[in-house]
């Protein structure tokens, strides 16, 4: 294969990307903006910094007592609203309950002067206060024997419940708290709890410390998902995360074994924009890290720890991608194939706009043939997704950077499992498909931790994904797969920020989709720019095939 010479069925790859595009945006991306496209009543997602208001205002009225600081993040009961996709209850449930119990709210953390934390739950949309919990109290009395009792029922029926539909299903006199069971339900077999604690105050009147109402999820369906995420883990950690590591030393053997047929300084500037971008990644992130403990009163600094740990963690990724770059390119060249082109070659400016062209029609296909191949397992495997608050748009420091992420991916995934691992593979096994299949395999267990079940469903959807990438790598080369990987992740990125509203994120939602075009540009234009720019000295020219 010539690798600077790019001779694609245009035409193909062009129907087959406008059907792709079309086929995402009209299932996936239509029914969600819909509902609140034509519906005038439907309401905003309020800004972070009003729930930090309502909930501070909130704890002076109930506690009487100032928070010394707030801090909101999207929380989300991921369990329930698993429940609600699987069974088709969404609607319904979003129609009758969604005023007063809904699966996300903006949960704001604060810190009292006598050292307790109160977790107050704000609606996301109406602003309102629905469930609140206050932890590390002290010198405080809690409501015992009947006073608990009716202070709690006296509670539950000013909050709109019905004493005749209550039944008691739990009491800790110890800390004055009782809960209470409404069933049953018109959501599934999922029972509604109704979790309040009553202190007793030195005037003898009560405050409840606690309201906490939720949808219980049925047992069967509850250790069906923990089953599922023990499976996950075992198959991301063994097939994954250790075959991963098994790849990065074999990358840095490689490099060294091959380093005539390349160059260490290739990849270095590649592999120092992934690490920055990871790093800024680390950080924004920091919100969704403190979501995932929940009702911890120390949750900022666990995520403050996690941050530092993801980052050290990184530096190693950095690493991998490195020598990936340098090995992978080290093996292709050594079996006679250029499938990296250097810059500096004839027409490789050319290459890369071509390629970003390429790339782009082959990410708006993938996303039709995603969404077709999720449409397929729902329907033969009962696939479902539900939500992780690690990876809510809401709880990014700066949403605007979320799809740098986007670019993270495509180098390191594109560098390890493609460039280096079907090089690899190649030169082991010779066989194409072979090589293509193996690491495609462990690039799609790194992805079975995502919140779609059953467990197996993101590895089914990526190994075909992933055979796709891998042949477009092995036709077209690197640089096409590695625009046609950043184009599809840093779309869906893309819609997901433009979802959130307002006119910033809409405006970089579509600079993030069109990235692509002004540094290919950019390329072209350095790339025409060297090749033209007239010779100085007597020294010495390098060849074009030198290294950068």
């Amino acid at each position: 294969m010539d690798a600077m010479q790019l001779k694609p069925n245009w035409k193909l790859c062009g129907w087959l990307a406008g059907i792709g595009i079309i086929v995402y945006l009209l299932i996936q991306i239509v029914p969600t903006t819909a509902d609140s496209f034509f519906d005038s009543g439907s309401e905003n997602i309020i800004a972070k910094s009003t729930a930090e208001q309502t909930a501070a205002a909130f704890v002076q009225k109930q506690y009487s007592s100032n928070p010394v600081s707030v801090h909101a993040v999207h929380q989300s009961d991921s369990m329930l609203y698993g429940y609600l996709e699987k069974n088709k209850l969404a609607r319904s449930y979003e129609k009758k309950y969604d005023p007063t119990l809904p699966t996300d709210t903006f949960q704001v953390t604060a810190k009292l002067p006598d050292e307790s934390v109160v977790f107050v739950y704000i609606h996301m949309q109406k602003g309102t206060v629905v469930a609140w919990n206050r932890l590390e109290e002290q010198h405080l009395m809690p409501a015992t024997g009947n006073e608990l009792k009716d202070s709690a029922m006296a509670f539950a029926v000013s909050q709109g419940f019905s004493k005749s539909d209550l039944k008691t299903s739990r009491i800790n006199e110890d800390t004055g708290e009782i809960w209470y069971e409404k069933s049953p339900t018109d959501v599934g077999k999922a029972k509604l709890v109704l979790g309040i604690r009553s202190e007793k105050l030195g005037s003898g009147s009560f405050r409840i410390a606690a309201y906490k109402p939720r949808f219980v999820v049925p047992a069967d369906y509850s250790d069906y998902v923990a089953k599922q995420k023990r499976i996950a883990n075992y198959l991301s950690t063994i097939g994954s995360l250790f075959l991963s590591f098994v790849l990065f030393i074999l990358a840095i053997i490689y490099a060294s074994l091959y380093r005539k047929h390349t160059s260490f300084v290739r990849g270095i500037v590649v592999s120092f924009i992934f690490l920055a971008m990871y790093l800024i990644n680390d950080w924004n992130m920091t919100d969704g890290l403190a979501a995932g403990y929940g009702e911890t009163a120390n949750a900022d600094v666990l995520a403050i720890a996690a941050v530092i740990v993801s980052c050290l963690i990184t530096i190693v990724m950095a690493l991998a991608v490195y020598f990936s770059l340098v090995g992978g390119d080290g093996l292709w060249r050594g079996m006679g194939r250029n499938l990296w082109p250097r810059f500096g070659q004839a027409g490789y400016g050319d290459h890369v706009w071509k390629s970003m062209w390429l790339g782009y029609l082959t990410a708006f296909m993938l996303l039709g043939l995603q969404t077709i191949i999720f449409i397929i397992l729902m329907r033969v495997n009962g696939s479902w997704s539900t939500t992780d608050v690690t990876q809510s748009t809401y709880n990014l420091a700066a949403p605007w950077l979320f799809p740098l992420l986007a670019w993270c991916a495509a180098i390191s995934e594109e560098a390890v499992f493609r460039l280096f691992g079907i090089g690899l593979m190649k030169r082991w096994f010779k066989n194409p498909f072979v090589a293509s299949l193996i690491p495609t395999v462990i690039w799609a267990l790194g992805h079975v931790t995502y919140p779609i079940f059953p467990s197996t469903t993101r590895l089914l959807e990526l190994t075909v994904i992933g055979l796709i990438f891998s042949f477009m790598f092995l036709r077209y080369g690197f640089i096409t797969v590695l625009f046609a990987h950043a184009i599809f992740d840093s779309t869906m990125m893309a819609i997901s920020l433009m979802l959130m509203g307002t006119a910033s994120n809409v405006l970089m939602g579509i600079f993030y989709i069109v990235l692509p075009i002004p540094i290919a540009w950019l390329i072209r234009a350095w790339d025409r720019r060297k090749r033209t720019a007239p010779h100085s000295g007597s020294g010495p020219q390098h060849s074009p095939n030198s290294y950068t």
